[in-house]
Parts: C-alpha cells; sequence; structure tokens
C-alpha cells in the first residue's frame, strides 16, 4: 500500500506543513497535489528569485518517509539551473540526500533547501556565490553516462610526461568494446627513433581479446587550446593546424599533466572521457613483496586449480608451473574460474592467461601431462624434475595416485607440498601441508587423516569418476562457492607456506573445513576441525639439513667411528 494511504498522520503532516511554508514564504506559489503515472505523490510549485520563477515539483518516493523526497524542475528538460543537479531537467542535489536522510525531514524542507540553493548561485542583486559541495561524486557516478573512455596507467602518464611540446608519436592503442561503455588502452608507443616503448601496466596477452589501432599522440603547449567539439568544421581545422593528418579519426592530445582523446569525422566531433591514473597505494603489506621471487608449481587446472592460481597470483607470486592435461569443457564452467572464452583449450593455457590478465609480470610455464596417469616416461620425467624447481608444490587434483607420487619426490627432495579436496556434497573440505623437517611425511599423514575420519565412523564422499578419462560413477556436487571457500583457505596456507610465518598462522598442518551440516561431521557451517600431526622423526629432520649442518653430522660420525 501506497504510504500516503497507509500512514494517513505523516500525509497530513506533510500537508500542513507545505501549507504553512506557503503562507509565510513569499517566495513559494504552491500549484496543487497529483499523482504520477507510478502513483507516487507530487507536489506542485513555483519558486521565484527575483524576476525569475523556477517551475518544480516535489515527488514523494514509494518508501517515504524511509527514503527522501526529490525536487525536479517542472517541464524544464534542457535548462541547467545549478551546479548541483544531475544534469540539465534533472533532480537538484540538496542538502538531504541519500547518505543524510532521516525520516524527521519534511518535504517542506526540501524546497525551502531548493530555494537556498537556486538563491545563493542566481541572486536577484549582488555577485552569485558558489555553493560548496557537501559530498564527493565518484568517478564511477561521474562518468556513467559516458560511453567513450580513454584509460590511463601510471606507467603511461609517466611516459606521457617525458614528451616535449610539439612531440608527436605514434600510439598503438587497444579497443576494449563492452555492451555499455568502450574502454581504450594505449600498450605501446612508437618513439621518434623507431623504439617502440611497451606499458607494463598492461597484460600481453590482453590484446587477444581487444582490437588495435594505430593513434596519433601530440603533446601541445599549455598557452594552445585544445580543439574544439561543438563543431565538427571547427573540429577538422583545429587538428590540422595542430599537425594532425586530414583522415586521422582518433587522437591522443596531451596538455599539462592530463590526456585527452577525441573522435572526429564530417559529421562529429567527441572528446572521450579519461579514466585518470590511479595513485599508488599499497594493499598489501611487505612481507607479499616476498612472493614476487617465489616459484610455486600447481598440479590440477581445475576448478580448484584455477582458483588458486588465480588467488596466488594477485598476492604477488610472479612465476608458476602448471600441470594439467585436461581441456576446459562447458560443464566446467559450474565452478571453473575460467569462462566460455576458454572453452575448447587446455586448462593450463587458459589459467596461464588469466594469471597474465591478473599480474601481466608473471612468468608460467606449462606442462600437459597427467601427473601418474599414462604418459611417456621421458614426460613424466621431465615434468617431476621441473616440479622440484619450485619453491612451493601446489597439489589440486584430489587423486590419490597424485598424492602418493608428489609426497614421494617432495619428501626426498625436501620440497612442501600444500593439497586441498573439496568433498561431494557441498559441505566442506580439507587442506593440508607438508614442510620437510616440521611434518611427518606427506603419505604418513594421509594415513593419520584417514584415521581421524574413521574414528568418527564416517567416509567423506570423494569423486569417484576421472573428469578427464571418464569412468564409472556420478560427479562431485559442488557450488563454486564451496569450491571458492575451499581454495581461499588452501591460498591463504600455500601463501603462509611460502612466506615461513613464524609463528605461523596455522598451528597444525591439517584442517577439515565445514560449509554446511552434514550427519556425523557437521553440525553447522564453518565448524572447523584442526588435525594435530607428530612431528617429523629425526631421520626425516636430518633429510633437511643445510650444507653446514651436513658437514657438523659427518665429522660427529667420524668422530664415532674413530676416523682421521
Amino acid at each position: 500500500m501506497w504510504w500516503y494511504l497507509s500512514d494517513l498522520a505523516r500525509f497530513k503532516s506533510e500537508r500542513l506543513g507545505l501549507d504553512a511554508l506557503a503562507a509565510n514564504a513569499d517566495w513559494l506559489t504552491p500549484l496543487g497535489w497529483r499523482t504520477d503515472d507510478a502513483k507516487r505523490l507530487i507536489f506542485d510549485a513555483d519558486i521565484t528569485i527575483g524576476t525569475r520563477t523556477y517551475p518544480v515539483f516535489l515527488s514523494y518516493p514509494a518508501h517515504f518517509p524511509n527514503t527522501p523526497p526529490s525536487v525536479y524542475p517542472r517541464g524544464e528538460q534542457t535548462t541547467l539551473w545549478s551546479n548541483h543537479q544531475f544534469g540539465p531537467g534533472g533532480e537538484l542535489c540538496l542538502e538531504y540526500r541519500p547518505d543524510n536522510w532521516t525520516s524527521d525531514v519534511t518535504g517542506a524542507m526540501l524546497l525551502e533547501s531548493a530555494h537556498r540553493l537556486l538563491f545563493t548561485e542566481n541572486p536577484p542583486e549582488g555577485k552569485a556565490e558558489r555553493v560548496p559541495s557537501a559530498h564527493e561524486v565518484s568517478l564511477g557516478q561521474s562518468l556513467r553516462t559516458r560511453t567513450f573512455r580513454l584509460l590511463m596507467t601510471r606507467k603511461l602518464a609517466d611516459f606521457f610526461a617525458e614528451m616535449q611540446a610539439g612531440e608527436m608519436l605514434k600510439g598503438n592503442m587497444l579497443v576494449h568494446y563492452r555492451p555499455e561503455s568502450n574502454v581504450y588502452i594505449i600498450d605501446k608507443v612508437t618513439k621518434s627513433d623507431g623504439e617502440v616503448w611497451i606499458n607494463p601496466d598492461v597484460p600481453p596477452t590482453l590484446s587477444s581479446e581487444t582490437y588495435e589501432r594505430t593513434v596519433p599522440i601530440l603533446r601541445i603547449a599549455k598557452d594552445q587550446a585544445l580543439p574544439p567539439t561543438s563543431n565538427p568544421a571547427d573540429y577538422k581545422a583545429a587538428i590540422a593546424a595542430l599537425g594532425f593528418e586530414e583522415d586521422a579519426s582518433i587522437i591522443v592530445v596531451l596538455k599539462g599533466n592530463k590526456a585527452h582523446c577525441f573522435w572526429g569525422a564530417a559529421e562529429f566531433a567527441i572528446q572521450y572521457a579519461t579514466i585518470p591514473q590511479e595513485p599508488e597505494v599499497r594493499r598489501l603489506d611487505d612481507s607479499h613483496e616476498r612472493l614476487r621471487g617465489m616459484s610455486v608449481a600447481v598440479i590440477g587446472c581445475g576448478s580448484l586449480g584455477s582458483k588458486v592460481a588465480a588467488m596466488l597470483a594477485r598476492s604477488g607470486v610472479e612465476n608458476f608451473y602448471l600441470v594439467d592435461d585436461d581441456l576446459l569443457l562447458p560443464d566446467n564452467l559450474v565452478r571453473h574460474d575460467l569462462d566460455w572464452r576458454d572453452v575448447g583449450t587446455h586448462k593450463v593455457d587458459a589459467v596461464t592467461q588469466r594469471i597474465k590478465n591478473v599480474n601481466p609480470n608473471a612468468k608460467v610455464y606449462v606442462r600437459k601431462v597427467r601427473m601418474a596417469g599414462q604418459e611417456a616416461s621421458g614426460s613424466a620425467e621431465a615434468a617431476i624434475t621441473s616440479l622440484l624447481a619450485r619453491d612451493l608444490i601446489v597439489n589440486a587434483t584430489a587423486n590419490p595416485n597424485v598424492h602418493n607420487l608428489v609426497s614421494a619426490v617432495a619428501e626426498s627432495a625436501a620440497k612442501p607440498v600444500v593439497w586441498a579436496e573439496v568433498y561431494g556434497g557441498g559441505f566442506g573440505g580439507l587442506i593440508a601441508r607438508y614442510r620437510p623437517g616440521v611434518e611427518p611425511s606427506p603419505q604418513l599423514m594421509r594415513r593419520a587423516i584417514e584415521n581421524w575420519f574413521a574414528e568418527r565412523n564416517y567416509q567423506p564422499k570423494a569423486a569417484t569418476r576421472d573428469y578427464a578419462t571418464g569412468g564409472e560413477g556420478p560427479p562431485m556436487i559442488a557450488d563454486d562457492a564451496d569450491v571458492t571457500s575451499i581454495a581461499a583457505a588452501t591460498a591463504r596456507l600455500a601463501i603462509d607456506t611460502l612466506l615461513a610465518r613464524d609463528p605461523s598462522y596455522f598451528p597444525v598442518p591439517v584442517y577439515v573445513l565445514g560449509l554446511a551440516p552434514e550427519e556425523g561431521l557437521f553440525t553447522q557451517a564453518f565448524e572447523t576441525y584442526p588435525i594435530p600431526m607428530p612431528e617429523a622423526s629425526p631421520i626425516e629432520k636430518a633429510m633437511t639439513l643445510s650444507a653446514e649442518e651436513a658437514t657438523a653430522e659427518i665429522v660427529e660420525i667420524a668422530k664415532i667411528f674413530d676416523v682421521k
């Protein structure tokens, strides 16, 4: 029911308040009440300032008094009355707005605010004053009606700042078409000597998803005028005077510390909106800088592995080794980090592009092999050799054969491993890690985990079919939120392991994480069960000795056997 029918007392209060305002304010002429097509309550009035009359209407929203009324020009669709107005004919931006609204503010107070604004900016006598803004307009608000946008990056702004007045260069522009906006990105600039400057802020893989074109870039002096866009002929004459070729359609003009992009033809001339470069803001702590020099192997680029890889790339890791032989198929999109643009490609190739789109500086090496599967011995050996060159191995396959193989090679080479599983049904999952010399071997840890479940008389539901080769059994049931939850926990454990935090955020090496109630295991979501493990054995600890420690141990052995 409409508020003015369900809250008759407030409706009466609003009417009496407006009547009292009209009786005491000689600038307000009330014209009466009405409803619009949506049955919103409207109060029409004229505001007079000197010899000028401003026809307005006060519109009460359907959810008044929980949301504020609005004051609009009545019948004025092309006139801009104020600097505090949402475009010609648009709503006036007044003192009472959604960001500071309280239900005790009345419609009469809105009209008084409108009068103060218009009177201050358009006084009948004296000098007009600018009404200061009480709030900031975001970049998104200012650009939501601008279809064509030039994106500036910090490195591009630095490059442009070095150009001299009168210098004209050629830029390579990537055009990213979207239904609601076209974003233009300059990824390369050819200098006067022919050397090509490459914008390091832009992923090199982005060009595969964009349209490229060459545009002239000119720096003008501070006292030179930008090309006018009010008249196409004047625009053409102005760009010709600046030295642009007659057939130049899109141009970039630099003036001061700003870049301006124009598109002109015989029928039109427009200036693009410029998205300014962001100020450099640290969003990660100093410890994450260390991740840039570290390398991570991800075995399995399915739904879990793809998300973990992307999260690590966002966290700062810049060196990846991806191992998977599988293709991305349409049904994978239920919970995979990739999308339809990558269907039919190998997952390692698509995840590579995903990583580089997140972090342009990343280096990614791939191997399309089936770990612990039917592969040539040489291929398997090469894959294992590359694994052991990494700082951390992440096993996202939930495949026991892969776990056994990775466990064996990681233990022999003293490499840390993080692994994870999402349990069928989407009710939870497991994350675990092995640190050489700290935890026992991964195979022993696996046995301890199985014993933990056996003590609770519970068997986790694992997928019984192989997605890559087919086979019997139902698929694993879990949605994207389930997988993402376990992936986030896995990425956090991986980061903690890479940084060797002391003390660690994870005091035990294995966690069973609940996402939903599950009979026999979880009574509610977010229940977490840590599974402690015994310390590594003396033999396992000895396998992780440094060269200096190993030398010292050999000396001790020599003493025992009285070896000179």
